[in-house]
């Protein structure tokens, strides 16, 4: 399935969650299933966005 287009928002989101992963991996904390999970949920819902404005 490929990947829906991003705004730069959801780019944003994205970068935001990504640096709260980086900040526990630095602190020791290397399992870390929300962040994969919030990620997801921005693709989600670009998706779904993408798929109303067809």
């Amino acid at each position: 399935m490929d990947d829906p287009k991003l705004t730069f928002a959801d780019r944003l989101a994205i970068a935001r969650i990504e640096a709260r992963g980086i900040r526990r991996a630095v602190a020791g904390i290397t399992h870390q299933p929300d962040i994969d999970r919030d990620i997801k949920r921005v693709k989600e819902r670009a998706r779904k966005r993408a798929a109303t404005n067809k």
